[in-house]
Order: C-alpha cells, then structure tokens, then sequence
C-alpha cells in the first residue's frame, strides 16, 4: 500500500520478508488504509519510493530531516508490558549489501548483519517510551523517554502519571501525537532530538531530548543524506530494558507480559515540516561518502 505523507509526497510500504527470507512465515501483516499504517505482531516495513516486489536499496526513501521536523499519531493502547511499538530511521538507502535478511536492513545493533547509524524515534508501549540516538557502531545509544530497568535504571524523564493508561498528560488508551524536530546549531550541525509526545483535550504535553550525544556530527551527516523510517510491532519476555520498573522501582513493568500483546499497533498522519530559524533554508550540506 501507499499513502500521502505532507512535505514529502507518496509513500510506499515495502513489509520485510520477502524473497524466502529466513523467518519470514513469521513476519506480521501490515496494512495501509489512507493514511493510516496498521502494523501486526512480528511486522516490519519500510518507508520507500516504489514498491517492487523485490528489494533494492535505492527504492526506499531518504528522508532528509535535519534542521526539519516529522509528526505522526500512534496508537499503542494494544501493547502491554514486553511489547515494543517502534517507528525509527536507519540509513538504509545508502545500504549496498543486501544483509542475512535480504532486504537492506541495517541497524545499529547489526541486526542483519550491516551495520549502520540509527535514530530510535519511538519504542514504546502503553507504559514505556524511549526514544535514543546511535552511530553506526554504537549499541547502547544515548536516549531519553520513560521506562526500563532490570538491576539499573532507565530515563526517567517523566512519570507514569503523566504517561500510560488513564495518565493525565498522555492517555495511552488513546490515540496520541509524537513530534520529533532535528535543529541545527550555528555550524549546521544538529542540536540534538527533540521530542513532543501530545494529546487532544490535555494541557500539558510531555518535552524530551536528547542534546548531548557525542555522534552528532555522524548522525547530522546521515540525516542530510536521507535516512529511511522504519516500523515494527514485536514483543519479549526480556522488554524489561524498555519497560522495567528498575532499582528505584519507578519505572512501569514488574515483569513482561507478552501473550497480553494486542495483534496490531496503528500510526497514522505522518507529515514533515521546515523548522523556523536562519539555518532552515539551507542546512550545512554533507558530501556524499566516495
């Protein structure tokens, strides 16, 4: 399927697991209804220019966010504690080796055995949101959001009374607003990740960032080269990174609980806007690599 996507134009979905690709009676259906993407339990598709039936990197979209801002609507009220709803970009696009999932994939974590730079949006549940940078090689990622835990403590950024179900900023039983911005600073380089997390009829919108990463130059290179959005719905026994309550027992999750998982997570809307300021017009421009 396809849909309309504000400041950018038309948008393919090309769901992973094509080709006999390993696992791929696993993989989750996804199905687009105008704008609306709806992502089922084990799916994950691309962002993309055309779909083919067949993988080739230079089809999937290069998104070039940086000093830009892109937002969208999700709806999580489906995903317990251990179920992860993500929407993410990883350099895809300029990805020429076809991976042990044959279709492009890279990631920081070398999923699919390519590595490459990632910027986590959202990974989230009804109880748990992290959003995190990475350099290509760089695992762990600096991030901010609400959540996680298992004999340490994840970002603690905001409460669960502001965020999860029945919350008073974000009701997660309800569909809500996720605005991300890539500002650049004097030099052109990004400021950082910054984050909105909004809700019709609250007052009180949830802010994050992420400013003081030391990768920002790799990341505003890869941003002003066009990355590619990524969506997934899949869930774990071992989530407790995202949604663990920690040693200070302030995050959400005690344990995980994915049987309890909702079949499919829903994002909707998406758009990409211009930022104010004297750089937007003409952010730094990075060489392409040789």
């Amino acid at each position: 399927g396809q849909f309309q996507m504000p400041g950018y134009g038309t948008v393919a979905i090309v769901p992973t697991g094509w080709s006999g690709a390993p696992g791929a009676a696993k993989i989750g259906n996804l199905e687009v209804h105008g704008s609306k993407v709806v992502t089922h339990m084990e799916g994950r598709a691309y962002f993309a220019d055309r779909c083919t039936g067949s993988y080739n990197h230079t089809d999937y979209l290069a998104l070039k966010l940086l000093n830009k801002k892109i937002t969208y609507t999700v709806d999580v009220s489906k995903a317990d504690c251990g179920c992860n709803a993500a929407f993410y970009m990883t350099s895809m696009h300029q990805n020429t080796r076809k991976s042990e999932c044959f279709d492009y994939y890279c990631d920081a974590n070398n999923v699919c055995g390519e590595s490459c730079a990632e910027v986590d949006i959202m990974e989230a549940n009804k109880y748990a949101f992290h959003s995190t940078l990475h350099t290509k090689f760089d695992h762990g990622g600096k991030g901010c959001g609400y959540g996680g835990g298992e004999g340490w403590n994840g970002p603690r950024d905001f409460v669960g009374s502001q965020y999860g179900p029945g919350a008073g900023c974000v009701d997660t039983n309800l569909p809500f607003e996720v605005e991300v911005a890539f500002p650049v600073n004097d030099q052109g380089y990004m400021k950082g990740m910054f984050l909105t997390l909004s809700q019709a009829g609250k007052q009180c919108p949830i802010h994050m960032e992420v400013s003081d990463y030391p990768g920002m130059q790799e990341l505003s290179q890869a941003l002003s080269q066009g990355m590619t959005p990524i969506i997934s719905y899949w869930r774990s026994p071992d989530m407790l990174w995202l949604d663990g309550d920690g040693t200070d027992h302030q995050g959400p999750c005690h344990v995980d609980v994915p049987e309890s998982c909702g079949d499919a997570v829903t994002m909707s809307d998406f758009r990409v806007e211009i930022l104010g300021g004297p750089h937007a017009a003409n952010p730094t421009p990075w060489p392409t690599p040789a």
